[in-house]
């Protein structure tokens, strides 16, 4: 009963490497089907010890925290392995059959793959490679993997063991080379849902079919993840179209990954659902490219690389477009393989600013903080995309990471693209071959769209969540997806109940993107909700679910509602970043910008628009060591924030960690939330207090909730009284008191705990 055991196993596990064969026919290897294999004799196994791989895991400790570190899963094993010095032949005189078979083992191993530096099948040679329980599979390679330079790499497999199964004619034998010298020991697990890369990356990454992913499910499939470092590292690069719309299969990644002629490209590697987050298959990967144009440290830090071969159509990738206008993006996103992991989305609703890579300049876009998601070791590499989904960057580094609000550098498309003379060091002899003066170009889907007629919306911009404004200003970009131009649509727009329509005529081409300025638009005090519908002129549209979009803002109509900060940096600005929130809803009101390094710090004003409140003020250090040095080694910095009457409500001048965070509550002209005193109002006492004691709030009843300096609930209660739990360690905490009636917030006070 063997075969029906492991096709119990595998049926979860035959589609994903059946379905799909660039490189591969979707056979299964004869062994499966063989009844007493396992009673067969192993001499062809080579039992391997597992590498010490301590120095490699606290180096990785480090580098990991680096985005411009390609993430490292496996190490080198130089190895000389063939079909005359290892393995086992076994020869089948009744169909003229010889098979090869050679099984490589460790103990411990998260997964193996495999460089040959010599690989030539002969026209009717079949190899197959999996690991014991045939739940992963590569095969059938045959000879249409042979290359001119006969190098070949393998995806890793998963497992501590990797058979290679050659079948070839008798006849054939001897035209067929085969050798290994090298062997990569996976020790970071690239496929366990309980290791590293898979559910590794940091907690606030998003999965690219989550509801932020909803409008880039074309462009994502031009992702991939790539080898790199002799196929011990993971980076990420995009497929991107050509003029001349050929889909010659022009892969752009960052220079300083270090990708090689035997790279691996992984196309498709995600999670199939939001939440859940499943783990994707390694099946669609393309082995080998060849450098068409680099600049290795230089410049924007780009790679673009030619893939061996086109994409099977069953592959379903994606030729992203791009934009070389050295135009600053509005709104920006990021799609990526952090740490190894699933693909991942990132956006940043806030414009970039010109940069050099940690330094003023222009060769970088710099993106100050992602909104939505972040970027980590993995991730370089990776496009940067503007509202118009066109490529605008590549990731080359930055200190971004879950839990900050800091910056990265992305490699300026438009300085890549003719900057230096020399055609192997730029992107335009490549990309527009035929030099007809292109700016910008549309993604290129070389499958059949689903619909004839099909125009989505797939960006709102220029609207920030909350904002001091009399009136709004914004742009709607509208996509055809469809397979047929369409020569005019209607843009309706429906603001707070009151809908009109925009008549465009523009003709739109499939994959293009128009964009659409609407008229001034004057909000109300408060909340506002901005929705859109676009529909075709004289033509069905035969996709109604991409067609809506909306978005909900917050506005203070009185612009005069103002809060000042001054923010002084030390010498290393870079590492520092803030933000003010709204206590009670955790709407993030303003992000701090990027900030330099500078010898000496400098000091920096901003008048931060509110309303009357609560809220709370953080201050982020990526290097955990704030901005006050009391050995003066790296300057020393502070941060003030006062109300227009110049009444202090935040000072910090004594941040030696990573975090500092503070709540204040203040009365301006105009209260969108309503729901605010002004502080003095209210008092408690004793004030410190010693756990175990009461604590006595002045004034009416309340509903009073303690919480820590993070803003977690500890305990609640109702009255105008509280007792510190015993168990209570010492520290700062907060007292949120509410209405008792209302329930409307009135106050935060801190309370100092001994």
């Amino acid at each position: 009963m063997r075969i029906l055991k492991i096709l119990g196993l595998l049926s979860a596990n035959l589609i994903s490497f059946i379905s799909f064969g660039q490189i591969q026919t979707g056979e299964l290897p004869p062994s499966f089907f063989e009844q007493n294999e396992k009673s067969r004799p192993t001499n062809y196994t080579i039992n391997l010890t597992d590498p010490n791989t301590a120095t490699l895991e606290a180096e990785d400790a480090v580098t990991d925290q680096h985005n411009d570190i390609a993430w490292r899963f496996g190490t080198l094993v130089n190895v000389n392995y063939n079909l005359s010095n290892v393995g086992e032949w076994f020869h089948n005189d009744y169909d003229q059959t010889s098979t090869w078979k050679f099984k490589v083992s460790y103990q411990q191993a998260e997964s193996i793959n495999l460089n040959f530096n010599n690989f030539k099948l002969s026209p009717n040679a079949k190899l197959f490679i999996y690991n014991d329980s045939y739940s992963d599979v590569l095969g059938a390679l045959t000879s249409k993997n042979n290359k001119e330079d006969h190098q070949f790499s393998i995806r890793p497999i998963k497992g501590n063991s990797i058979t290679l199964e050659l079948s070839v004619p008798q006849n054939e034998v001897s035209q067929n080379s085969i050798s290994i010298d090298e062997l990569v020991y996976g020790y970071r697990s690239i496929h366990d849902k309980v290791q590293k890369a898979f559910q590794g990356s940091g907690s606030c990454n998003i999965n690219v079919n989550c509801t932020e992913g909803t409008n880039w499910q074309d462009v994502k499939r031009a992702v991939a993840m790539v080898t790199t470092a002799s196929n011990t590292r993971f980076c990420t690069g995009t497929l991107i179209n050509n003029v001349r719309q050929d889909t010659t299969p022009y892969f752009l990644t960052a220079a300083h990954c270090g990708v090689r002629n035997n790279s691996i490209f992984i196309f498709g590697y995600e999670s199939a659902f939001c939440n859940p987050n499943t783990d994707g298959v390694f099946t669609n990967s393309i082995s080998g490219s060849s450098r068409k144009s680099i600049a290795v440290n230089l410049g924007s830090d780009f790679e673009l690389r030619e893939l061996s071969s086109r994409p099977p159509s069953n592959y379903n990738v994606y030729y992203a477009g791009w934009n070389n206008q050295n135009v600053a993006s509005t709104k920006s996103v990021c799609i990526h393989h952090p740490v190894g992991d699933v693909k991942k989305i990132s956006i940043d609703n806030d414009a970039v600013t010109n940069s050099a890579y940690y330094a003023s300049g222009v060769t970088h876009w710099q993106v100050s903080n992602w909104e939505r998601g972040t970027t980590q070791g993995g991730s370089s590499g990776s496009a940067l995309f503007n509202a118009s989904q066109q490529i605008i960057g590549q990731l080359h580094g930055g200190d971004a990471a879950c839990g900050n609000r800091l910056q990265d550098y992305f490699g300026k498309f438009s300085h890549s693209w003719d900057n230096s003379p020399d055609t192997l060091r730029q992107l335009k002899h490549w990309l527009d071959p035929d030099n007809t003066g292109a700016t910008t170009l549309t993604g290129l889907d070389p499958n059949p769209a689903p619909f004839s007629v099909d125009l989505g919306l797939i960006d709102i911009g220029n609207i920030d969540n909350f904002q001091c404004a009399t009136s709004i200003q914004t742009t709607v970009r509208v996509i055809n997806i469809g397979n047929l131009p369409v020569d005019s649509f209607y843009l309706d727009y429906n603001f707070n109940g009151l809908t009109q329509s925009l008549l465009i005529g523009a003709v739109t081409i499939p994959q293009e993107v128009s964009v659409v300025n609407l008229p001034s638009l004057t909000p109300i005090n408060g909340s506002n909700t901005l929705t859109f519908t676009v529909r075709p002129v004289g033509v069905i549209d035969q996709n109604l679910s991409n067609n809506i979009d909306s978005i909900s803002f917050t506005v203070n109509t009185i612009v005069s509602d103002v809060l000042n900060l001054t923010f002084k940096t030390d010498d290393y600005g870079s590492e520092l970043s803030w933000q003010l929130e709204d206590f009670g809803t955790g709407l993030i009101l303003h992000e701090s910008p990027g900030y330099p390094n500078i010898n000496g710090g400098a000091t920096y004003t901003d008048a931060l628009c509110a309303y009357s409140g609560c809220f709370r003020f953080s201050i982020f250090d990526s290097q955990g060591d704030g901005f006050n040095d009391p050995t003066g080694r790296f300057g020393n910095g502070y941060a003030l924030i006062t109300s227009p009457q110049g009444d202090t409500l935040f000072y910090e001048n004594n941040f030696r960690t990573s975090l500092s965070t503070d709540t204040f509550c203040v009365q301006l002209s105009t209260s969108i939330a309503e729901n605010v005193k002004v502080k003095e109002t209210v008092s408690v006492y004793p004030n410190p207090i010693k756990v175990g004691e009461q604590l006595t709030l002045s004034g009416e009843q309340a509903t009073l909730s303690l919480r820590n300096i993070q803003g977690q609930i500890i305990m609640q209660q109702t009255g105008n009284t509280i007792q510190i739990p015993e168990s209570l360690s010492s520290g700062m905490y907060l007292l949120e008191i509410r209405s008792f009636d209302t329930n409307k917030l009135v106050d935060i006070k801190k309370v100092l705990v001994q």
